[in-house]
Parts: structure tokens; C-alpha cells; sequence
């Protein structure tokens, strides 16, 4: 067998162990130089994940540890080991054994990678299998297994094909969660072989980068934001200005072309520049410092609200391992409303809320008090309408009992997004967004910044970990409170939109 041929240099002539690049290290070199350094050499530097990263992560590790059912006879390696000359060892060790491995590592050189799978196959040889909660193959992929391909061969393994497991979106949950057919799996052999050219060099390249005394200089650009946003942006950007050209709507990699030609803020765009409608507007804010107001447009959006008004907002979870009988992998299901009807203008509004109790779909008991509290008649009135519609969509379609009641009572739904996507109003303060969080506190000078819970992905995040975890009954009461505080606000956010624009488009 052909497996241990190659023994790794572990420490050099003094007995200094190496730098190792591990695929996340070897990842961020390929995005940002500057990054690679101050993963290596000040760490510190970089800030804690935030709520979306860390919920991307917490979904690999489900979809990993549902894959594992697939090999029953596979064997851990290094389970809680850090030290990755230990692990290289054990995964060595095990090699001759001919089972499926999780998460074995292997040391070539500069690189450590391991592998969520690694399986045996015909003629000594082994195919590596990279586990993702994605439901396609992305092209950062091929990089991380083109750089496990490198790692292993140098170790002396020898990988007959590779491939990417991920989640299958038309799996539907019925029962217990069937990995066969939750996970399918794509291989990306001749891509990995095409890439795998180039790691040598690139290992080279990022450990010259990594030897330096200081960080490289690098500009911003769109590696800042691909495939996944810098956790350095904020230290990299701080000389951008707040209204830079990186706000401008629907700017593009213009926005770029023109930061690199000196220009960064929207004031010193060419007055010459071929600019749209919303675009004109929104530069028009910055220079004046004033609201920008369609009182006509406003007008007749207002008119077609009818009273009594029914602000509606969800929160929802939408895991890639699904949750419940009959949902399918990231299907949006609502596990909170919260709703403010305001019977006629001027009336005060008067609120009605639900977060779901316990492990039990909540999608019926949403569905029967919104039956009850949403009337026969009135706009139901949604910010960006269209996640609150496929919500109930979805829901009333899967229980059959609810479909017509809602089928009738979907045309009342009216979305409150577009006379601000449509810049019918436009405040500085907004820098170029129209969501609920930009335009509350422009509009009103309501916000989000002193609450505990202050995102959707984060309400996520919570009510998973309250419902699903270990959490102990204090911690839930408190996230509870969190939860309904946060979803009372996008509805009675949503009344004091309204009750400015009426204002404004009657002046």
C-alpha cells in the first residue's frame, strides 16, 4: 500500500514547527492577502462572527453530522483534537484499517486539510467528500477540495474521485429525517483536477504573505464582499465616507471604477454622469440634507390603503435540515406574528401577537388566530409583502383546512416597500436602502439599536436555540420577551410609517 510513503516534515532543521494553512486560511488568501495575514499574525484583530456566518456554520455541522449516518462503519479521527500534528498522526494510523473517516487530516508541506469524509474505495485509493449545507455546489467549493486533493497526495494517499455533498431541496420531511435522500451528491472531480494545478504555487505565494513583518496593502474591492464579506471590511472601509458612491442604488461595480478615479462620495460624481430617476433623487438628498418627497405619488399609494389596517409581520426559521412534517429543506415557516390594527386614521392601533410554544409545528395555531384577528375586510399591509404572502401561501397549502380562507383574503395584502423603493420618499439617512430597518429610523427616528434582539436571522438563531436546545427556563423567558419586544416594533413601526406619510402627503 502506497499510503504512508511520504512522511511530513513536522518541524524544521531547528525544530520549529511550520506554518500550516488550513483550507479556511488557504480560502481567505485567495480572497484577500491582507486577510491571510492578520489570520496568521493578529488574530485579535478580527471580530467575532456575526449572526448570519455563525448560522452558516451551525448548519454545516447539521448537515455533517446527518451524513455520517450515510457510513455506519466509519471512525471519528481525533474527535476534539486540536493540535493538527496529532490529528495527522491518528488519521495516518488509521489509514490501514480501509473504513470511511470523519474528518481525518494530513500535513503536506505548509497545508493541513481534513476532510469531512473520507471513503475507501477499489485499489487502495480513496475519495475524498466535502460535506455542505448549501443546495448547490459553489465555486469556492473546488478551491477547498482542490487544495484536499494537494494535501492529500503529498501525503502519499492516493484520491480516485471527489465530490460535494449538499442538500436536496426537493426533499420533503416525513417522519424521520432520511439522509439518503435529505443529501445528494456531485462530483466535481475534473474540476478539482483543473484547480488542483495551481495550489502549490498559491501555498507559496500566501506563505511569503504570511512571513512578512506587516500586513500587505491591499485596496478595497469587490473581494471585499466575495464569496463572503470580510470580516475586515469595517477596518478596511474606514475611510470611506457615509455617503460614498458604494451607496448609490443599483451603482454596481461602477461604484468601483469610480472609487478607483478618485471619487468616493456621491457629492463628487460627475455632474455629466449618465444617472437614473432614483439615482438623481437620491444624490439630490445628500446635497440638500432634506427629505425627498412625492407628495403625488404618496397620495395615491395612501389611497388605496382601506381601513381598518392590519400591519402584519413574521418571523420565521428556515433551516437546511427541516424542522417539521411536510416543510422542505430552507422553507421559510413562521413561528411568530406580530399584528397592529388601526380601526380608522387617527384611531390608536391596537396590538395581537403569537410566538409558538413548544416543539410542535406552529403553523396551525398561526393560522387560526390571524383567521380571527384578520376580519373579512381592510388591508393587510406588509413591509417587502411578498415573504409574508408566500408564508401564508405556504402554510394555508399545507394545512388544506386554512387554503381558502386565505385565497380569498390574499388580495387585501398591500406591501409598504414600494414608495420607498421607488424613492417616492428619500432620506439621507437611508444610504441608498429601503428596508424597514433603514427607513424606520430615517422617517421617525425609531430604531433597533438598543434592542436585545435586532435582526430577523438573529430571532432565528434564538428561537432555535430556546425551542430546540438546553436552555434553561430563565434564558427562554428572557429571549421570549426579546422576541415578542423586537416584532412589536416592525408592526408598530409599520403604523408610524404610514401615519408620516399620510402627514406628508397631505402637506
Amino acid at each position: 500500500m502506497h499510503l504512508t510513503t511520504k512522511t511530513p516534515e513536522h518541524r524544521d532543521s531547528n525544530g520549529v514547527q511550520p506554518l500550516l494553512i488550513s483550507k479556511s486560511r488557504y480560502q481567505a488568501g485567495l480572497q484577500c492577502p491582507k486577510l491571510l495575514w492578520y489570520r496568521f499574525n493578529q488574530q485579535d484583530a478580527i471580530p467575532p462572527v456575526d449572526a448570519a456566518t455563525q448560522a452558516r456554520f451551525d448548519q454545516g455541522t447539521e448537515a455533517g453530522s446527518l451524513a455520517k449516518r450515510l457510513f455506519p462503519k466509519g471512525i471519528e479521527i481525533g474527535a476534539g483534537v486540536i493540535k493538527r500534528t496529532t490529528v495527522d498522526e491518528l488519521s495516518r494510523a488509521a489509514l490501514p484499517e480501509r473504513r470511511p473517516m470523519f474528518e481525518a487530516g494530513f500535513i503536506a508541506g505548509s497545508a493541513f486539510a481534513r476532510a469531512d469524509v473520507l471513503v475507501p474505495v477499489d485499489r487502495g485509493q480513496w475519495d475524498p467528500i466535502e460535506v455542505k449545507s448549501s443546495t448547490s455546489v459553489k465555486p469556492e467549493y473546488i478551491s477547498d477540495i482542490a487544495l484536499q486533493r494537494h494535501v492529500y497526495a503529498e501525503a502519499g494517499l492516493r484520491i480516485r474521485r471527489c465530490a460535494v455533498m449538499h442538500v436536496n431541496t426537493d426533499y420533503v420531511r416525513r417522519g424521520e429525517i432520511d439522509a439518503r435522500k435529505l443529501l445528494t451528491k456531485t462530483d466535481v472531480t475534473s474540476e478539482v483536477n483543473e484547480a488542483v494545478a495551481s495550489v502549490g504555487g498559491e501555498l507559496e505565494r500566501m506563505v511569503a504573505i504570511i512571513k512578512q513583518k506587516r500586513p500587505p496593502a491591499v485596496d478595497i474591492g469587490p473581494h471585499c464582499e466575495a464569496p463572503h464579506e470580510c470580516p475586515l471590511k469595517d477596518r478596511c472601509w474606514k475611510a470611506v465616507p457615509t455617503h460614498s458612491v458604494f451607496t448609490l442604488t443599483h451603482a454596481g461595480a461602477k461604484a468601483f471604477d469610480w472609487y478607483q478615479d478618485g471619487i468616493s462620495h456621491l457629492r463628487d460624481i460627475p455632474r455629466d454622469t449618465h444617472l437614473t430617476p432614483a439615482q438623481v433623487i437620491q444624490i439630490r438628498a445628500v446635497h440638500s440634507r432634506r427629505a425627498q418627497v412625492n407628495r403625488d405619488a404618496l397620495r395615491e399609494f395612501l389611497g388605496g390603503l382601506e381601513y381598518p389596517l392590519y400591519f402584519l409581520d413574521f418571523e420565521t426559521i428556515s433551516p437546511a435540515i427541516p424542522v417539521w412534517d411536510g416543510t422542505r429543506p430552507y422553507q421559510q415557516v413562521p413561528f411568530q406574528f406580530s399584528l397592529h390594527v388601526v380601526s380608522k386614521p387617527g384611531a390608536e392601533p391596537v396590538h395581537h401577537g403569537f410566538l409558538a410554544e413548544g416543539t410542535a409545528d406552529p403553523r396551525p395555531k398561526i393560522l387560526a388566530h390571524l383567521k380571527l384577528l384578520l376580519g373579512s375586510r381592510g388591508s393587510i399591509v406588509a413591509y417587502s409583502a411578498t415573504f409574508e404572502n408566500n408564508a401564508l401561501r405556504a402554510s394555508s397549502d399545507a394545512y388544506p383546512a386554512f387554503a381558502d380562507w386565505w385565497a380569498r383574503n390574499e388580495p387585501r395584502v398591500v406591501d409598504l416597500l414600494p414608495p420607498f423603493r421607488s424613492f417616492h420618499y428619500y432620506h439621507p439617512d437611508q444610504c441608498g436602502h429601503a428596508s424597514l430597518k433603514n427607513v424606520l429610523p430615517a422617517l421617525t427616528g425609531q430604531g433597533y439599536d438598543e434592542m436585545e434582539i435586532a435582526d430577523g436571522i438573529t430571532a432565528s438563531q434564538e428561537f432555535m436555540r430556546i425551542t430546540f436546545g438546553n436552555a434553561p427556563a430563565a434564558e427562554r423567558k428572557r429571549v421570549r420577551a426579546a422576541l415578542k419586544e423586537y416584532c412589536a416594533l416592525d408592526t408598530e413601526g409599520m403604523v408610524r410609517i404610514v401615519e408620516r406619510l399620510s402627514k406628508l402627503g397631505a402637506g
